[in-house]
């Protein structure tokens, strides 16, 4: 049995989603950008896990990348809590 970490996470992606090869280059996508956001120091914690805006940006890529809902307006839910 191969170790899982001697694995390449893009051909592990591409044989999980085999039938699914526009869901397989969405998730490489994504994958990618979270290598390069995780490449960004000043993207992370002191324990090294990507920070608030470092989260976002992923968060936004993704939704963007599988056609998902845009983000929402952080100024209306600001103006909503003040009422």
């Amino acid at each position: 049995m191969a170790s899982i970490e001697n694995r390449d996470p893009r051909q592990a992606l591409a044989e999980i989603l085999a039938e699914r090869p526009d869901l397989a280059a969405a998730a490489a996508a994504i994958f990618d950008y979270t290598q390069y956001l995780l490449d960004d120091d000043e993207r992370l914690t002191k324990s090294g896990a990507l920070d608030g805006e470092g989260r976002d940006l992923l968060r936004q890529r993704a939704l963007e990348t599988l056609g998902g809902p845009p983000p929402a307006d952080d100024e209306d839910v600001d103006v909503e809590d003040e009422e």
